[in-house]
């Protein structure tokens, strides 16, 4: 048992001769997990588990005063506690170290625990949460557009950044915003219910001033005039605003596409609908083999649904993790019990009794219950069209790298083409946590955007995503959409490697399974543009040992 001492609270944690320099370890105080990372002699003690999902960061990447989680990448200052950051939205609970000699003592609360809610809350920078705004003179109305990753982390980024005016997030859907990652994973699965999707309750929203407006759907915005239009409702005149509205799933331009019981996967209705019509022992055939189809795929069978997938690939992910990696991911589906139809298009849908059937290019029909969609979105931006900015042929908003569109107008998100400095190029990509490192940078550019006193800051930050489907875990860093080859150090076949993709003669981009402390390094160093060259990866770099050599 650690010792206590009851007069203040201190808990004999761990003996500061065991703690190396650099090094991060979980230990128990008082009945706690805790924490404990010695960085440059100091000694630190913050909340054991990440805000996000409750990964262990012990089992991350220490790098400075910086942590990396290693599931999902939320970093955090451990120093402080402070989250730097996303997909996680809280910060980590900072407890208070004094030196007994050799002792290291924590002063461990009765609550050390609790996180995810107000007690444990912190702006990004530290400070303590914003309360409601009453008493403020500053007349101005922002609005941001869209109720996703981008514009949940905007308006906690706009309160956090001290902008305490009034301010709306107006999204098209019937709910406040919400985990749209455990759609395709944990919901469909029916491992995850309603109550695990929402982001924040509703008091969170109100205790901070911030206006929901759910059910309402922009159908033009004037840049010039600052006004917003709505399907419902009277227009809105706006003095600085966010377009955050995400993407629309792409529907099949075939026969019977539109036909009952061929379902896309996008929104909490979506999810509810297509849960609801797969029980055990039905058939459901996924066209597309993208992330979402996959994940769905997977998630059925763990319902007991048999399920084929349909794709014009020869392998799935072809185009976006190559064929080795995709491969991976099939092998693993086919031992779940998929069935594939490769190198295959869509003729048209048809009913057949009970049944749809999807009929092939070749003749062969696949027959199910019900058919999903899964074949990309399309950005949500009909309502801008003719701007400027606006790109006719892909939907896609052209932004500056400080996110910026025109004067009072920002996008974050599955919206918006924004340059990147290490690819030397415009890109736009859909990714969760993306989505919410534009928002937050965008949030605290459109505050500066009218202020001479404010700086703006381009848009940085790193790439990444996660994938979780039949067994595999995942994790993506970096971007290229074209490589001149992938470098795979590991095994594919135990499912433990990282594949590197080499573009223009670097390493731009990672997927790692099984080894989520070697693509948190990876992670860190890409931002650090302390990538390895395509030979040092072929020689087997050690990921870890370099992002400690800071020469």
């Amino acid at each position: 048992m650690p010792d206590t001492s009851p007069d203040d609270g201190f808990v004999h944690a761990a003996d500061l001769s065991s703690l190396v320099d650099g090094e991060m370890r979980q230990v128990d105080a008082g009945g706690h997990a805790i924490l404990l990372a010695r960085v440059d002699g100091a000694v630190h003690a913050v909340s054991a588990f990440c805000t996000h999902y409750g990964a262990p960061l012990a089992t991350g990447v220490l790098h400075g005063t910086t942590v990396v989680c290693p599931w999902h990448h939320a970093c955090f200052d451990i120093a402080t506690g402070a989250l730097e950051q996303p997909p996680a939205q809280d910060a980590l609970r900072c407890f208070e170290t004094r030196l007994d000699g050799d002792r290291v003592l924590v002063r461990v609360p009765d609550d050390a625990d609790a996180h995810g809610s107000d007690t444990s809350y912190r702006e990004s920078d530290g400070r303590p949460p914003s309360t409601a705004v009453t008493d403020t003179v500053d007349d101005r109305l922002i609005v941001v557009l869209g109720g996703g990753a981008a514009g949940s982390a905007a308006v906690e980024e706009l309160r956090g950044s001290g902008y305490r005016g009034r301010l709306a997030l107006i999204t098209r859907e019937t709910h406040a915003p919400y985990d749209r990652t455990k759609l395709s994973k944990g919901f469909l699965a029916g491992n995850a219910g309603d109550d695990a999707l929402p982001l924040r309750d509703g008091a969170f929203y109100e205790s901070r001033g911030i206006e929901v407006w759910t059910d309402r759907r922009v159908t033009a915005l004037d840049p010039e005039a600052r006004t917003l239009t709505f399907e419902h409702g009277d227009p809105v005149t706006y003095d600085a605003c966010l377009v955050a509205t995400g993407g629309v799933p792409r529907r099949l331009d075939l026969d019977g596409a539109d036909l009952d019981g061929v379902h896309v996967l996008r929104s909490w209705a979506d999810a509810h609908t297509l849960a609801e019509a797969v029980v055990e022992g039905r058939r459901a055939v996924v066209i597309g083999a993208s992330f979402i189809g996959m994940e769905a795929a997977s998630s059925l069978t763990d319902r007991g649904v048999t399920v084929s997938v349909i794709d014009r690939a020869a392998v799935p992910f072809e185009t976006t993790l190559g064929a080795d990696v995709g491969g991976v991911l099939k092998a693993a589906a086919v031992d779940k019990g998929v069935t594939f139809h490769l190198e295959a298009t869509v003729d048209r849908i048809e009913r057949v009794g009970e049944l749809l059937s999807v009929v092939l290019a070749s003749g062969e029909r696949v027959e199910g219950d019900v058919v999903l969609l899964g074949v990309g979105v399309e950005p949500a931006t009909a309502f801008l069209s003719g701007a400027a900015f606006h790109d006719p042929d892909t939907g896609a908003l052209d932004a500056d790298e400080t996110l910026r569109l025109t004067e009072g107008l920002f996008a974050a998100g599955d919206v918006v083409r924004v340059p990147d400095a290490r690819l030397g190029r415009r890109v736009r990509i859909e990714h969760w946590r993306l989505a919410q490192q534009h928002g937050r940078v965008a949030a605290r550019n459109l505050l500066a955007d009218p202020d001479p006193t404010l700086r703006t800051e381009p848009f940085t930050d790193v790439p990444f995503f996660w994938t979780g489907q039949f067994g595999v875990s995942l994790r993506y860093v970096g971007h290229a959409e074209e490589w001149d080859e992938v470098i795979v150090d590991g095994s594919l076949g135990d499912r433990s490697f990282v594949a590197y993709y080499v573009a223009g003669g670097s390493v731009v981009a990672a997927a790692a399974s099984g080894r989520d402390q070697d693509a948190a390094a990876f992670h860190l160093l890409l931002m650090q543009n302390r990538a390895p060259s395509p030979n040092e990866v072929r020689g087997g770099v050690d990921l870890q040992a370099r992002l400690s050599n800071d020469a």
